[in-house]
């Protein structure tokens, strides 16, 4: 079965908030929502964006945006965060060290709403802390992990993730809390027995956007050294949920990378838009589309679609 990205039509709640200083707009229910993350051609963040430099497409139709919620500092933008890391035979205890070190960075500038969960994963999944807005739990833990070793559950452990968001709400203090998974891993999976299509569907059905930062494998070729693709790699998880991967080398400091995922994430967009109308009875999946008046903007979306309900 191929993969495709999903979005859910979610109910958000009536109300009014703060979607930008001085402005206020009105969240209606039934809205169809994307996170959309925009750099330059060098990778940065653009912020300073507006509504009006979006354009939205559903079926290759122009949705007007409804919502729109603009995140331009990192620590002015809530976010839920569940951690999964790799603590299989392929770990050391100094590159678990360096886990413990990478996590601090993410912490250190964070807004004050933000949740965070801890998952590790070998032969077993375990949740060593469930979402706290006090993230010294989540370095406790981690520096009291000492069941190192055995086979490689990835992606068991990326579902165990998923369901921690079920009870998560979609705001805190007025503003959309952006939802991640960050995996720690190389990237291969030994043991798991989720079915992956189905993973993505959970995945997208609670608007979770997966970063990885992955230890790759190369191998030599004519043309040189070139990177092994990883079972990771193959499922395309992280870049249909709008993520992005970080390669690091096994031994050294990847700090900056968690850095560079936490600042990612936080400058996002959020849209929200109304779907178009759907004949009596009929159901099927919608792609949307998002587009910049910039021509020399990135853009990746949090979901390539979704299936609309009668």
């Amino acid at each position: 079965m191929a993969w495709v990205g999903f979005c859910s039509v979610v109910g958000l709640p009536v109300g009014r908030v703060n979607a930008l200083p001085q402005e206020e707009i009105v969240l209606r229910s039934h809205l169809v929502t994307i996170e959309v993350t925009v750099t330059d051609a060098h990778g940065r963040p653009m912020t300073g964006l507006h509504r009006d430099d979006f354009l939205v497409y559903e079926d290759g139709r122009p949705r007007r945006i409804a919502f729109f919620q603009a995140n331009g500092e990192q620590a002015l933008r809530p976010l839920a965060v569940v951690f999964a890391f790799d603590v299989s035979g392929s770990v050391t205890p100094d590159e678990a060290a360096l886990q413990r070190r990478a996590l601090e960075a993410f912490l250190a500038e964070r807004h004050p709403d933000s949740m965070f969960a801890l998952v590790t994963f070998n032969h077993e999944v375990r949740v060593l802390e469930g979402f706290t807005k006090d993230p010294s739990r989540l370095l406790t833990k981690l520096s009291r992990f000492r069941d190192f070793g055995g086979s490689t559950r990835l992606f068991d452990a990326v579902d165990k993730a998923v369901s921690l968001f079920r009870k998560v709400p979609k705001q805190r203090g007025g503003r959309v809390l952006r939802r991640l998974i960050v995996v720690l891993t190389d990237g291969f999976d030994s043991a798991s027995n989720v079915n992956l299509d189905d993973l993505l569907r959970r995945v997208n059905e609670q608007e979770v956007t997966v970063y990885s930062v992955t230890a790759p494998s190369y191998t030599l070729t004519v043309a040189g050294r070139v990177r092994v693709p990883t079972p990771l790699d193959a499922t395309r998880l992280v870049p249909l949920t709008g993520g992005r991967d970080f390669p690091m080398t096994p031994g050294k400091d990847y700090s900056d990378s968690f850095r560079a995922i936490a600042k990612d994430a936080a400058t996002s967009y959020t849209l929200a838009y109304e779907p178009g109308d759907l004949p009596e009875g009929r159901t099927g999946f919608r792609r949307i589309s998002v587009r910049l008046r910039h021509p020399e903007a990135v853009v990746r979306t949090s979901r390539e679609g979704y299936y609309a309900q009668p």
